[in-house]
């Protein structure tokens, strides 16, 4: 009797590490990738701006990728937006629309497209990547925007995951006058964990192990592919902008990056109140990527210096 309540107990533990070990690393990081499509219900007219709808295709995969673009009068340049991961062009985390509005209204024209796997856009069955993949899509949204109005410089901004994959697609030879890098997934570990803690609310540390395997296993960028150490290396212009507060791209990643490339530009956010109410709806993803819906007039005016600063001398 007493082997067989040892043999049933061993048998317990066993199965019980394997049903473990399937959680950590192999159910939680297939979670973390294959988030929900955010579908596009709505546009630039709903703000008045005027809006082409085009498609474009990356050259890794047979996809259709859907944009606007969104011109200006006498455009002084052209934005490339790349938005976050689990939204689309609409993004109301960071309040999309009325960004492109107060882009134009500033001679600034937008190309913005869904990501694969996001919004209109194609699938590719993969889920996020962290640029792994996605760098493909910014590029040929930089290469459209460049053929489209080719006398005037293209800039490129990302948003969390959005910067991350801009930043790929620079490392891979996409041409840009210049970057601009909001709230910045650089840190595919540190992202991973405090973006599962948001989802969860467990302690992030308990995440490690699936962090890990997702870059393993599931083709997020590890090591030198990681979008830091792509960055630290771009040799192009690049402002920061950070949210000191940020809980889940933190502020550590982009003060390093501002430390190790003296072509980055650093724009700390003033602080916003994490208690603030207009961030309740928000919930544990807090002030992350909120600078403009916070500090409009004074992320608009960091963006049209750097923008500036950046053609100075270009001829164009």
């Amino acid at each position: 009797m007493d082997n067989t309540v040892k043999k049933l107990s061993w048998t317990v533990v066993a199965l019980l590490l394997v049903a473990v070990g399937y959680v950590a690393l192999v159910a939680i990081p297939r979670a973390a990738i294959q988030v929900p499509r955010s579908a596009v219900t709505s546009s630039p007219a709903d703000v008045g701006l005027a809006f082409e709808e085009f498609t474009v295709a990356p050259q890794d995969t047979d996809l259709t990728l859907a944009g606007w673009w969104i011109p200006a009068e006498n455009a002084r340049a052209t934005l490339v937006f790349i938005h976050g991961g689990g939204s689309n062009r609409t993004s109301s985390y960071f309040g999309s629309l009325d960004f492109y509005r107060a882009m134009v209204a500033q001679g600034i024209a937008l190309v913005v497209i869904d990501l694969r796997n996001h919004g209109a856009s194609g699938s590719d069955g993969q889920g996020l990547q962290f640029g792994r993949t996605e760098k493909y899509d910014a590029a040929a949204a930089i290469a459209w925007a460049r053929l489209k109005n080719p006398d005037v410089p293209v800039f490129a901004m990302g948003i969390s995951m959005g910067g991350a994959t801009l930043i790929q697609a620079a490392h891979i030879g996409a041409k840009l006058d210049g970057l601009i890098l909001l709230d910045s997934l650089l840190d595919t570990h540190d992202t991973f964990r405090q973006g599962a803690w948001v989802e969860t609310g467990l302690p992030p540390a308990l995440f490690a192990v699936s962090a890990w395997a997702a870059t393993q296993f599931f083709g997020l960028p590890g090591g030198d592919e990681q979008a830091l150490a792509r960055a630290v290396a771009l040799d192009l212009p690049i402002l920061a902008i950070q949210d000191p507060d940020d809980p889940v791209t933190r502020e550590r990643y982009s003060l390093e990056l501002a430390q190790r490339n003296p072509r980055v530009t650093l724009w700390v956010v003033p602080s916003i109140d994490p208690q603030h109410p207009d961030l309740s709806w928000k919930e544990r993803w807090g002030t992350h990527v909120s600078a403009f819906l916070f500090y409009p007039q004074e992320t608009v005016a960091q963006i049209l210096a750097f923008i500036a600063s950046s053609t100075v001398g270009s001829g164009k």
